[in-house]
């Protein structure tokens, strides 16, 4: 009895540490990203281009899980092969580039990418929701005061929006530890 319960926690601890670490490190991937387009698409794009970019992240949160995973295994882990090499080549006695590098590609580096890429539309969607709810007058004042837009941006809307950046980065957080299907691809 005693084994058995050792062994079920030998198995239990690395893919929860791997699930972990590779959610923690696509949420440092994905979270400055999509607060960067939701801004661009809410503050700086014309309203043309806008339009066609929030409906373009819509449609980017409506695909599949397993989709992802098709493309990290077929198209992502090949393309960073290479950059696999190069790394273990020229910084390999940095023990987190240590040769060898994996054959295949399939590394947790790969496996964040896919879930940074899996969760950037929710939360670029939800962050534009929520910069477009900042009160246009906060925005107009900033302005009139001689702010400049980078300023007016910083001073009024993310105040204003800062507990939904932090909602939808933990939505987001929520999808890349429960989208597992990718990463087992």
């Amino acid at each position: 009895p005693e084994s058995e319960g050792a062994n079920f926690w030998s198995w239990v601890l690395p893919l929860t540490f791997g699930t972990l670490w590779s959610a923690f490190l696509a949420m440092v991937m994905a979270v400055p990203l999509a607060v960067s387009i939701a801004l661009f698409i809410t503050h700086f794009a014309p309203r043309r281009l806008a339009q066609f970019l929030g409906y373009l992240v819509d449609l980017l949160a409506a695909i599949p899980s397993v989709i992802y995973g098709l493309w990290g295994i077929t198209v992502l882990a090949p393309f960073l092969l290479p950059g696999f090499a190069w790394l273990g080549q020229n910084l390999g006695w940095i023990p987190l580039f240590s040769p060898p590098a994996s054959g295949t590609g399939r590394t947790i580096l790969a496996a964040s990418i896919v879930l940074a890429v899996m969760v950037l539309p929710i939360i670029t969607a939800l962050c534009r929701e929520i910069f477009l709810q900042t009160p246009r007058l906060n925005e107009e004042a900033a302005l009139a005061l001689g702010a400049t837009r980078w300023e007016m941006i910083r001073m009024a809307v993310f105040p204003h929006g800062r507990s939904g950046i932090i909602a939808s980065s933990i939505l987001g957080l929520g999808c890349a530890l429960g989208e597992t299907m990718a990463v087992a691809m």
